[in-house]
């Protein structure tokens, strides 16, 4: 075993000062190098043991035998400001090891939302009690899949954005939303989505927005102007200076949307 040289002169600095207030305290006459080589070699060994690597966690997966870890209790997770602007609404799915002990762990992003509320989602669920997995009646590591819900205070017809998703140059900083305008809510019974691709300017401004995919073409004119003339945002960056981001948004209106999603290069599908 290798030992710190520094940090043993550092312990052996240590234990003279222990042997002085055992001096001081017992009045009792003690060797120096006596008390201060054994002290000196009882705290190497104590880091050594410090710094050796802890026990593999074994983590099970669902199957014959195995069963699952259950939420016990939760809270809301918290909205970003910009995923407020911009009525940003679905759910992040993540994976979680809970623990033997019901502790949530290890936490990945599996199918993500957008500005800012997957890592809302991930600190959302370190928080989140479970009574834990089991396999043959005993408490076990289980690697789960969890779904963390957003949902705005909307009206059912209202325009809202339901992906956004920003393909950023290497060694790039997104842009953050900072003002947006949707079209006027029409009181008419229809889901409906349209998708929209553009590209965030230097200034924050979206440009060459075109629809990627839609359910119906009457809706598109409405949402490619309120996009140009009411989003802005605040620009992303690249080496600390403004860089052009292709950018796409999902929007819907009604529950749901009535057809599959655009597919968005370098990415994965979100339904």
């Amino acid at each position: 075993m290798l030992f710190d040289v520094a940090r043993v002169g550092q312990r052996s600095v240590f234990a003279h000062h222990v042997l002085s207030v055992f001096r001081l305290r017992y009045n009792r006459s003690v060797n120096a190098a006596n008390l201060a080589r054994p002290l000196a070699f009882l705290m190497c060994l104590t880091a050594a043991a410090q710094l050796a690597p802890s026990p593999q966690l074994t983590v099970s997966r669902l199957g014959p035998g195995i069963m699952a870890p259950f939420v016990a209790a939760k809270a809301k997770p918290e909205y970003t400001e910009e995923a407020l602007l911009a009525k940003l609404e679905g759910s992040v799915l993540l994976s979680v090891v809970v623990d033997a002990a019901g502790q949530p762990g290890d936490v990945h992003v599996d199918r993500p939302l957008g500005l800012g509320l997957d890592e809302s989602a991930v600190e959302n669920v370190r928080h989140w009690q479970f009574k834990p997995g089991t396999k043959t009646g005993l408490p076990v590591a289980v690697r789960v899949n969890e779904e963390v819900f957003f949902h705005t205070q909307r009206n059912l017809w209202d325009w809202h954005a339901v992906r956004a998703v920003f393909v950023l140059p290497d060694g790039a900083a997104r842009p953050v939303v900072i003002k947006t305008k949707f079209p006027a809510t029409v009181d008419e019974e229809e889901n409906a989505s349209v998708t929209i691709s553009f590209d965030v300017g230097r200034n924050g401004v979206p440009a060459n927005a075109r629809v990627v995919k839609s359910s119906s073409p009457k809706w598109e004119k409405d949402l490619l102007a309120a996009v140009g003339e009411g989003w802005r945002f605040r620009p992303g960056t690249q080496d600390g200076k403004p860089a052009v981001v292709r950018t796409w948004f999902e929007f819907v209106r009604g529950s749901h949307s009535p057809i599959p999603p655009a597919p968005i290069p370098g990415t994965v599908p979100t339904r």
